[in-house]
């Protein structure tokens, strides 16, 4: 069975480059990834269990050109009323490097 919830639009930051945390000011200054975030439960074929997944979707465009890779073994880490922070791995070209998002409304 597969649990779904969907929070949308929002503006999501990657916090990290190949498991490396990127300067704050790098971070702010990037272009935001717009999208309705999804987190979900679902297997993992590579890890042989179930994990929580958090990938990023264009609902304007169908297949969504290039997203961003998805957040593996989410976690909530911090929530305040205008932004949350969301922690675990990303798989990029078969390595897997820890991951943080910050997640904020657009307005």
């Amino acid at each position: 069975m597969t649990s779904n919830a969907c929070l949308k639009p929002r503006w999501t930051l990657p916090v990290r480059y190949r498991g490396r945390v990127l300067p704050w000011r790098e971070v702010v200054n990037r272009p935001a990834l717009a999208g309705d975030l999804r987190v979900e439960q679902c297997y993992d074929e590579d890890l042989r269990r179930h994990v929580r997944m958090a990938r990023l979707l264009d609902p304007a465009t169908p297949g969504y050109a290039r997203p961003p890779p998805k957040l593996l073994d989410v976690r909530l880490i911090g929530m305040s009323p205008s932004a949350f922070s969301l922690s675990g791995f990303e798989r990029v070209e078969g390595v897997e490097y820890a991951q943080s998002w910050l997640v904020q409304d657009p307005a």
